[in-house]
């Protein structure tokens, strides 16, 4: 293009946005076009362009609003002005900054203005950490249908409730709640989280101990980074959260697993891993997704083995709340006396997930340095939030809701018992089929043979509009194990009679494929 015709390209750009050169602020619309004929090769490297007179009076615009366009594209690196002869579009050297020598005008073939082939372009790549997110299975699943996990029912939250506390934090004469917030996290909900914990779980600790996150994964990442070092070992139960697997290889651990059994993660016996864990990821109170208990012996087990090996021990106490019959289970934290344990708690799944609040426990002596280190990295403020989180808790407002929920999710546990024994009866009397998780937590593991395939289930049952996760695809080594994850925290108990109704044709004709019941073939721990 000759630049004595930049205005009538301008024009005519301006014309196809569906304007023309009369706007109430001409300067942005001009400089947006003149730095895209610079971009785009419309104005070739080294031309000289128009005066700013000669553009303001083509344009029919005031010359201060182009000498204040072409200063600023002059300040970007994209125009320079010459020693008395007019301004010129920079030549970009190989080094990628401009030269300011005024020069000839290109020809128009030369390679810095040639389009590049689409063979020729090489589109950015993922690392092997973006390639392993990709690929995990469980992406293939996840869907907000009935019955997918991580779901809640959004309609029991008190919402009332909160919105009230929520105004009370947002006084017109309060500012506070806009600063970052101290380290760690506010301390009024620091304080009741300690009280709550204390008196729910048995969780020893003081507020100080406590630090808030935005997640279980957030929490991981925070106890890797500051605990941790590149080729580690860390041992993790299988099958397990997928989350922790990736959390822990992104930061250049060494995993290895072992196969969970009736009473939770075994300890390692001698040469079983080839040397001590740093980390070892429990989920004690209820093992994810198997549902298993803890046993108090094995407790007592790990305690010892973490004192006696140097390892940290990582209770995930993710669903907690929902226990349906009996006591509260007490937490491995509470019985420890070595400071081994760090306690990870979140809302996420009590409250509703958009929450995106949670807390380590960790012991005295790494508080401070967690505090900073989680203000530096991750916290961004969330006072408002926080504060009324705390009120929330402070004034019982949470555990009526613990309360409430639980009595409804209780509901919909039966509900789906009931649901699964009527419409599959056959394959669980025959042992095709096995209930897994007990009268606790959000969701239950319908385990099969290891010859089933639970993914070509998944994704049949997603056609009806289902969601359920594979089993298989929480298995992180050792043992494959296959089955459905059904979370019914979400579905109401009127609708989940015909919902596994009508998923149950498709479990049953993939598990008439099994063997005879006689040769069924079950992991370890859930047969």
């Amino acid at each position: 293009m000759q630049t004595a015709a930049l205005h009538e390209w301008i024009q005519q750009e301006l014309q196809r946005a569906g304007g023309s050169g009369k706007h109430a602020q001409p300067g942005a619309l001009i400089l947006t076009l003149v730095r895209r004929a610079v971009l785009e090769g419309v104005l070739l490297p080294g031309v000289r362009i128009p005066s700013s007179r000669e553009l303001a009076k083509e344009l029919g615009i005031a010359r201060n609003t182009v000498v204040a366009i072409y200063d600023q594209l002059k300040s970007e690196g994209m125009l320079v002005a010459g020693h008395g002869s007019g301004t010129f579009v920079c030549r970009m050297q190989d080094n990628l900054r401009p030269d300011p020598r005024p020069c000839a005008p290109l020809p128009g073939t030369d390679a810095w203005n040639t389009p590049p082939s689409p063979g020729q372009i090489r589109p950015i790549g993922f690392s092997h950490r973006g390639l392993s997110y990709q690929r995990h299975p469980v992406h293939q699943f996840w869907r907000p249908q009935p019955f997918c996990s991580g779901q809640l029912d959004l309609n029991l939250f008190p919402l009332a409730t909160w919105k009230r506390l929520q105004r009370r934090h947002l006084t017109p004469d309060d500012a506070s709640c806009l600063e970052t917030g101290e380290p760690g996290g506010a301390l009024e909900l620091r304080q009741a989280i300690a009280d709550h914990i204390r008196t729910t779980r048995g969780v020893r600790c003081r507020p100080e101990q406590v630090i808030l996150t935005d997640g279980t994964v957030e929490s991981l990442e925070l106890i890797t980074r500051l605990l941790t070092d590149p080729g580690d070992l860390a041992l993790l139960e299988n099958p397990c959260y997928w989350g922790a697997s990736h959390v822990l290889n992104d930061h250049g651990l060494t995993t290895s697993t072992l196969d969970v059994d009736q009473n939770g993660l075994p300890v390692p016996e001698p040469g079983q891993i080839y040397r001590p864990p740093r980390l070892v990821y429990l989920t004690p109170s209820h093992q994810f997704p198997l549902g298993h208990v803890m046993s108090l012996g094995r407790r007592r087990e790990w305690l010892d083995y973490a004192l006696t090996h140097d390892t940290i021990l990582l209770e995930d106490d993710y669903d907690s709340e929902f226990r349906y019959i009996g006591a509260p289970i007490p937490s491995l934290q509470g019985m420890d006396n070595t400071g081994r344990v760090i306690y990870m708690g979140t809302f996420n799944k009590s409250l509703y997930p958009g929450i995106r609040m949670a807390y380590l426990v960790v012991p005295p002596q790494l508080a401070a340095l967690f505090a900073a280190a989680a203000s530096d990295f991750y916290r961004d403020g969330d006072v408002g939030q926080q504060r009324v989180l705390a009120d929330f808790i402070k004034e019982g407002h949470y555990a009526t809701h613990i309360r409430m929920t639980r009595r409804e999710y209780g509901l919909r546990r039966e509900a789906l018992l009931a649901a699964l024994r009527e419409s599959l009866l056959p394959e669980l009397v025959d042992g095709r089929l096995k209930i897994s998780g007990g009268a606790m937590g959000l969701h239950l593991a319908l385990c099969m043979a290891r010859e089933a395939d639970d993914c070509a289930m998944a994704q049949a049952t997603a056609r009806l509009g289902v969601s359920v996760m594979p089993l298989s695809v929480y298995c992180v080594g050792g043992t494959l194990h296959r089955g459905l994850i059904l979370s019914y925290a979400a579905v109401p108990c009127d609708q989940i009679p015909l919902l596994i109704r009508q998923i149950a044709p498709t479990i049953r004709q993939h598990l008439a494929q099994i063997p005879a019941p006689s040769r069924v073939r079950y992991p370890y721990g859930t047969g």
